[in-house]
């Protein structure tokens, strides 16, 4: 009897913590690259990579991963279509979204245009 009204009590105690930490969208702000280089070499941070013009946008158009590298260089794979992100390899980018796994499930990216940010179009999958 004693055994059920402790694991009644650890139940109800999980589920309030459960129940009270809901999980948040973050922000993170930093450049984007094509994931594939930046691992390969952290070097490659541009769109130019190996003597290749336009190299992280062509890979990003074919699929290969994107990433996203922060001020402190953080490195984050974002989990969106890479085919929408390919035109801003390069560019510094706003992630909105939830961290799993060291990865970014994003719900929203910006790209910074001089002083404004503009929201990118991302495909769904519904």
């Amino acid at each position: 009897m004693k055994l059920i009204r402790i694991l009644i009590v650890c139940a109800l105690v999980v589920g309030a913590v459960g129940a009270g930490h809901a999980e948040q969208n973050q922000i993170w702000t930093g450049s984007l690259v094509d994931a594939t280089c930046y691992l390969t070499d952290n070097a490659q941070a541009n769109n130019s990579h190996m003597g290749m013009n336009k190299c992280g946008t062509e890979c990003l158009r074919m699929g290969k991963p994107a990433g996203l590298v922060t001020a402190d260089k953080k490195f984050f794979v974002l989990l969106a279509p890479s085919p929408d992100l390919a035109e801003y390899v390069g560019q510094t980018i706003r992630v909105t979204g939830k961290l799993r796994n060291g990865s970014i499930l994003v719900d929203k990216l910006e790209v910074k245009k001089g002083t404004s940010w503009i929201t990118a179009k991302l495909s769904t999958m519904m």
